[in-house]
């Protein structure tokens, strides 16, 4: 994708209408750099979830900041002055959404708009020097001076609101990834804008809309799901107790076993960590009902003679059952933007690959020592 090089705010772009070779034409330096929206059209794709708003201003920083070494690292005229209209396009980018969406909303939150309005002063200040750099590139003269300048102040801006106001809005209570959404979206609505036309348009508020239903349909699945498994895990649990008592004969699966209850009441406290911070109930009776279902099971499985049998087959299969519900609940959470939630389910996730593996690696083990059990006469060998 070819990207234009204006830097300049919207009112003056379209002035321009895309005819100035400084503010209009594709830039063939820029042919190859990537461009700090990436985050953004994965959104878009439906690939990544929505930042944290603070972290997505955060990236843009450190962004902005790497492409001021690769200025100063850079001797080419050609590629420095492609550099300096990417960095500007991305500053622009970077300020317009800080201006339409997050000083008004960090404003709300905190009550600090001096902060705010600091950091407006900031962005007209760095719009200067950067009108100023515009003028010594089309006169083809050297920008270090000017862009030391820039630098010095997108510094000490980026110290201003990291240091400052970025902890006051985290300690706020605002929804920093309901926020971190429409920045992103807002980002990619103006990247649409300063392409050569090749990529259609995207409304900003249909971009938002999209990211919002994607998000609330996954949060929507992922309490559906863990309900599910919180109560196929007190089933699991169940199916263990009645079991263990009968395997004195076969100590390594007994010892395995035990430490999996272990897995299981640590999944469960997993599960109603992540229920009770998205503020959902954790439908006791449908647990209740299931638990009793899986208890009145092992206790009809025990007056079987082939119970140990059966329950290695069982437990062959509920282990890759709860590694299918695992994975997918890992990747509902990460939709749905909730971080924490995933990597605790991801722990879960891998409790469960890891029974899976040993019950697959000693299932023929396990039959074939209860078969030698059962034929040796061995007392309540299933």
């Amino acid at each position: 994708m070819s990207i234009t090089v204006s830097h300049v705010t919207p009112a003056a772009d379209a002035s321009h209408n895309g005819a100035s070779p400084r503010t209009g034409d594709p830039v063939p330096g820029d042919l190859h750099l990537g461009d700090p929206v990436s985050l953004g059209a994965a959104l878009i794709a439906g690939r990544k979830v929505a930042p944290d708003a603070t972290l997505l201003l955060m990236q843009d920083h450190r962004e902005a900041m790497a492409m001021f070494d690769a200025h100063d690292e850079q001797t080419d005229p050609v590629e420095r002055a492609a550099t300096i209209r990417r960095l500007f396009r991305a500053l622009q980018r970077h300020m317009d959404i800080e201006e339409q969406i997050f000083y008004p909303e960090a404003a709300r939150a905190t009550g600090r708009d001096d902060l705010t309005g600091h950091g407006r002063h900031e962005h007209d200040e760095a719009r200067s020097i950067m009108a100023r750099i515009d003028t010594v590139l089309a006169r083809g003269e050297s920008t270090d001076q000017t862009m030391g300048e820039l630098r010095h102040a997108i510094d000490h801006h980026v110290k201003d609101e990291e240091d400052e106001l970025f902890p006051i809005v985290r300690d706020s209570g605002l929804d920093l990834y309901a926020l971190g959404r429409r920045l992103a979206a807002r980002k990619v609505a103006l990247l649409y804008r300063t392409t050569d036309g090749r990529v259609p348009g995207i409304a900003y508020e249909e971009l938002e809309r999209r990211m919002t239903d994607r998000m609330n349909e996954a949060r929507r699945l992922l309490v559906i799901g863990l309900r599910d498994m919180h109560a196929a895990v007190r089933l699991g649990d169940e199916m263990l107790k009645v079991q263990l008592p009968r395997l004195h004969t076969l100590p390594q699966m007994a010892a395995r076993l035990e430490a999996h209850r272990r897995d299981k009441a640590a999944q469960r406290t997993r599960i109603e960590h992540i229920l009770d911070a998205l503020g959902e109930d954790r439908s006791a009776l449908k647990d209740m009902m299931m638990a009793a279902t899986g208890d009145f099971a092992t206790r009809l499985n025990a007056a079987k003679g082939d119970e140990v049998v059966r329950n290695g087959v069982t437990m062959f299969g509920m282990a890759h059952y709860e590694v299918a519900w695992y994975e997918s609940l890992v990747v509902l959470a990460a939709e749905a933007g909730e971080t924490e939630a995933a990597r605790l389910l991801a722990e879960c996730l891998a409790e469960e690959r890891a029974m899976a593996a040993w019950v697959g690696e000693n299932l023929r083990g396990l039959l074939l020592s209860h078969l030698d059990a059962r034929v040796s006469g061995v007392k309540d060998a299933g």
